[in-house]
């Protein structure tokens, strides 16, 4: 009697929990069924497309569960979690391999339901890096040397087409080329206190979607210093020429104010310590002196001024 009490006592305790965890399971698929989760399972884009959204709809809490992007590490995901509708923003850098690149995500809400994203970026139309993205030099001439290392042919692009820029003070070992190489990038010293840059794309491949930009950056000198030996010049009646003598450590200009025709200087520019020739017109007119001003100036950040008086007597 007392075994067959005990065989029927066990026999309901297995009965209880298995209905226990028939309930609990029942439960858990009715919650998930209750939740509303719909994303967009695959998105694609191109070599040169670096941010990508992916719309959630939804009625619940969600968060990215999981992020499977083995051998696509720059890629990032956010936000990580949210509580209905959103947006998923995800940012990489191009694809420079001709390798098609791919990565899967897991967002799943608080019970249990679950969607994957599968993520992928195409492969380029070459295989290209460089050593550096940016240079920086100081006012001094320099060399620094970019690596190169492409599968095909490769160019450098808007070393003479910036808007109008000047980037005569930049020089580079080649402009284009294939495969590997090393390319050396020169720059002339600067006579000025203000830096200079230049940007310039490397292209690779026939497709052209494979870019980096490379940017150049030379600083100017710390300080300017302008002097003249002189800030007056008398001329008789006769006119003549006379000179101004420049002692500073950048590049300097000179002029005199415009519609003045009885005067005229030369250089008008120039680097480094120099002389300016004045010539002045014979003075034909009686009554008055004249005079105007010739302004000497170096630097562009902190600029320096000199001026001298020039001054031409009267009959």
């Amino acid at each position: 009697m007392n075994k067959l009490f005990h065989c029927r006592t066990w026999a309901l305790a297995a009965l209880a929990l298995c209905l226990s965890a028939c309930s609990s399971d029942e439960d858990a698929s009715s919650k998930a069924e209750e939740e509303l989760l719909n994303v967009e399972r695959a998105v694609a884009f191109g070599p040169t497309e670096t941010s990508w959204q992916v719309k959630i709809v939804a009625d619940c809490e969600w968060e990215v569960a999981a992020v499977d992007n083995t051998g696509w590490q720059d890629l990032s995901v956010s936000p990580s979690k949210g509580k209905g509708n959103g947006i998923l923003v995800l940012n990489t850098e191009q694809n420079h391999t001709m390798q098609d690149r791919t990565a899967e995500l897991i967002i799943s809400t608080k019970n249990g339901l679950q969607q994957k994203v599968t993520i992928q970026q195409t492969r380029s139309g070459a295989d290209l890096s460089i050593s550096q993205e940016d240079f920086e030099f100081s006012d001094a001439a320099g060399t620094q040397t970019l690596s190169v290392k492409c599968n095909t042919d490769w160019e450098i692009l808007g070393l003479s087409d910036l808007a109008g820029d000047d980037t005569s003070w930049l020089k580079l070992g080649q402009l284009s080329g294939s495969g590997n190489a090393e390319v050396p990038f020169t720059v002339e010293e600067c006579f000025d206190d203000a830096y200079r840059y230049a940007l310039l794309i490397i292209s690779a491949g026939s497709l052209g979607d494979n870019t980096f930009a490379i940017a150049v950056k030379q600083n100017g000198k710390e300080l300017i210093t302008m002097s003249l030996d002189a800030i007056e010049q008398t001329f008789t009646t006769d006119g003549g020429t006379k000179k101004v003598k420049v002692t500073t450590n950048g590049a300097w200009s000179a002029a005199i104010p415009a519609g003045i025709s009885w005067v005229n200087i030369t250089p008008t520019s120039g680097i480094g310590n120099g002389e300016i020739t004045i010539t002045c017109d014979p003075y034909e007119g009686a009554g008055q002196e004249r005079l105007t001003t010739l302004t000497v100036s170096a630097g562009s950040k902190n600029p320096q001024r000199s001026d001298v008086i020039i001054t031409q007597t009267a009959n």
